[in-house]
Formats: structure tokens, sequence, C-alpha cells
């Protein structure tokens, strides 16, 4: 039944016609009969049923078919031969700052925005001050668009689609744009609407997100889906496709890395920036700052795998406090914990706090982790679990290293090769 079924596509398929001369085109108009295109087409043929709740990621070189094709699920192009069936509203992040007026301001573009995917300015205006919290770019909100950089409009234009409930939820490759803070908002969005079963397509040259994010994966190539099954068997198979290829334009997808801007320099944090993270706790004890620092305890954003750094942070008691434990947990943007750790696990007794006293704490750790981004979870609760204070994903660091393994940590193997003779045994380290 199409009750049972989100997205449907039967045979579809879209062509474009290229002109070498403009002339030609206006010869075409008043001289019907005789085609002077060539013709183009970015898709053929695409059959797909997608069911609600269900994450289908979406993969493929560039120049593949992608854009296209989540451009007529969103309705914002129509297929030259085929059907389409879509059931519930569609909120799309396809091109950076589409559906935006440079010249108005972002407030306008949030209002307006919101009518086209269909809500009444009422329920705009209730939801407003959660899309400018998540969009987090301050004055800019009413300045013209046109003054936002690309990180800014994108922040804006995935608050509004994160921000409407919608039924189906369509994301391009925009989010690579955003800031690592904004990157790790964005997916931990992502996955709170697909547990409450929105149905979502995801487009990313991010193999490890596709594999931990969606149900589903298809590949595409040259205008076609090449194969719809897990998102391991796909992603293989896409790795396989593009090391086939050894043309100059797979380079830069082989090599693909998310470039993420770490934006407010040293990553630190304070209780005026909390910038809306999922914070609760009866605020007997309450988080003051946050830093990654590296050995010699200076401020780092970027850390090597096989270095040292520390998680730093500085607490303030509110009350007298003797069963406090301190926590940390390492996440990566799919928020998978990586690794966490307490005082308590540590065997390390705290002394008594009075009100009002501050105290620091340094958690030093070594980095096996592979390159990626990774954010820092901090909790202060009782040894009994009551939480004082708790914030999600409060700092954010990248990792970077070499390309000599995968995964999620390094765990820096060493060779042992032997070399069978006639003779001897060859061993080679």
């Amino acid at each position: 039944m199409m009750s049972e079924i989100a997205i449907s596509l039967t045979n579809v398929s879209k062509c474009y016609k290229r002109y070498n001369r403009p002339l030609d085109r206006l010869k075409e108009i008043v001289l019907p009969g005789k085609s002077r295109a060539q013709e183009f087409w970015a898709l053929r043929d695409i059959n797909l049923e997608v069911a609600p709740g269900e994450t289908l990621g979406i993969v493929g070189q560039n120049g593949s078919g992608k854009s296209t094709l989540l451009q007529i699920i969103a309705g914002t192009l129509t297929p030259t031969t085929g059907e389409v069936w879509v059931n519930g509203r569609v909120s799309a992040l396809l091109e950076l700052g589409s559906g935006f007026n440079p010249e108005f301001t972002g407030r306008q573009n949030v209002f307006f925005n919101g009518q086209i995917l269909g809500l009444s300015r009422e329920e705009i205006e209730a939801k407003f001050d959660s899309i400018a919290a998540f969009a987090d770019i301050g004055d800019f909100l009413d300045q013209p668009v046109k003054t936002y950089s690309s990180g800014m409009v994108v922040r804006l234009a995935f608050a509004v689609i994160a921000n409407i409930d919608p039924t189906i939820l369509i994301v391009d490759e925009a989010l690579a744009v955003g800031d690592a803070r904004f990157q790790a908002r964005c997916m931990k969005r992502i996955r709170q609407l697909k547990e409450q079963g929105v149905t979502i397509l995801f487009v990313s040259h991010d193999s490890a997100s596709v594999k931990m994010l969606c149900n589903r994966a298809a590949l595409m190539d040259s205008g076609s889906i090449l194969e719809v099954g897990t998102p391991k068997t796909v992603i293989d198979h896409y790795i396989g496709l593009l090391s086939s290829e050894n043309t100059g334009n797979n380079q830069g997808i082989l090599s693909v890395r998310q470039k993420l801007e770490l934006n407010h320099g040293n990553q630190s944090f304070s209780q005026t920036d909390c910038f809306h993270k999922h914070r609760h706790g009866n605020q007997l004890a309450v988080i003051n700052d946050v830093k990654i620092l590296d050995v010699n305890n200076r401020p780092v954003k970027i850390i090597q795998t096989g270095a040292s750094f520390q998680v730093w942070l500085r607490l303030e008691f509110k009350a007298k406090l003797s069963d406090c434990v301190i926590g940390i947990s390492i996440r990566n943007l799919m928020g998978l914990v990586i690794y966490g750790t307490n005082t308590k696990l540590m065997n390390c007794q705290l002394p008594k706090s009075e009100i009002g006293q501050g105290m620091t704490i340094g958690f030093k750790l070594p980095c096996y982790l592979h390159k990626g981004i990774y954010t820092v979870t901090i909790g202060i609760h009782s040894e009994e679990g009551l939480s004082y204070d708790w914030i999600d994903d409060l700092v954010v660091f990248e990792v970077i290293n070499g390309n000599h393994c995968e995964g999620v940590v390094d765990l820096d193997p060493t060779l042992n090769v032997e070399v069978e003779t006639n003779d001897h045994l060859c061993l080679m380290s």
C-alpha cells in the first residue's frame, strides 16, 4: 500500500537540453520541428522506494545525479519522464542558500522559508526562538543574507529545516561547509529526527557517517542507481568504483576529508557561551569553563594521533558536597561513545566542597583516535547518580594523522614479516 511508503520513484528520468549557441535555441523556437540541442540525461530510469522512518544514504561521484534526484524528490525539479510520489512534509537542504533571498534579512528569510514549507506565520513565530538559537549567528539574523559567510548561510538554512517538524528530511552535502561545532550539532539533530521516525535522505562523501547513520544506502553513477543495499556493502562497492577509475576527478574524492573549521579560537567554553546544548542537573555544582589543552597546557583545536592531550575543566560548587564525581565522554559525530571515564572509576576521591569554592581538573589522555571530528561531554554527579550539571557535546576537537589505518582508533601496529627461503628464514620488522 502507498501509505506504507514515504517516497516512491518509478522510471524517473531527467533530460537537459544543451545548445552550442544561444541562436540555436531561438531557431528551435522560431522554426519548430528540428531539434538543434544536444540531450544530456542527468537521470535514467530511476526506481526507488523509501519506507517511513527509514534513513537512506546516497553516495556517488560528483556528477552522478545525486543532487538532481534529491531536487526531484523535493519538488524543485520536474522529471522528464516517470512518476514521483512523496507522502509527507518535505524539508530539504540542497544547495547552499537555496530558497534564500540575499536582499532580505535572515529573520525575513526564516518566515518566508517556513511559509514555503507549509507553516503558518503563527507556527513560525512559535518556533522562531528555537531556530535562532540553533543557527547561533547573533546580530547577523537582522542583516541581509548577502552579507553572510557560507557557513552562516548553512547554519540558518539547516536551523529552519531541522525545527519545523518535517516528515521527510533531505540533506545534501551542504553541511560540510559548517564548522566543527555546528557539524556536531547538525548530526545530533539528525539523529534525534531519526529517533522520532522522520524519513531521511542523506547524501555525503563521508563513508563513516553513511555507515553509522543509515539503514540502507544507494550507489549512483552516470545518472543511474547501480545498487541498493546495506551501507557497508554499498560503501565498499563505491570505494571499489572510485579505485577502478584512475581519473583526476576521482583523486579528490579518494582523499576526501571534511575541511571543518574549528571556530572560536581555543575551543574554550564559558557559561555565557553554552550555545543551547542539552544541559541538565540541579546546579549544586556548575561547569564554568572547559578547554582542550596540549601537554604544555596550551589550548589546541587539532590533535595529532599519538600525541597526548588534556580535557581541562573548571567548576564551582553552589552547595557543600562530599560525594562529587566528575566524568568525561568522547563521542564521534554519530554520537557513538568512543571513550568515557570519571574520577570514581579512576579511584580519585575528591575533597569535600564548600559553597562558592572552585576546582579545576585535568584529564590527561593519549590520543589513539583515528582522524576525524570528536566532541566532549562533561558531567558532574553524585556517587548515587544524582546529576549536578551535565552538558552534551560541550567542546569539539579534530584529530589528524596519516592514512595508514581505518576505523575509529589507531592501534599503532607493528609488522613482522617472515620470508622463507631454501636455506634460512629471514625476519623483517
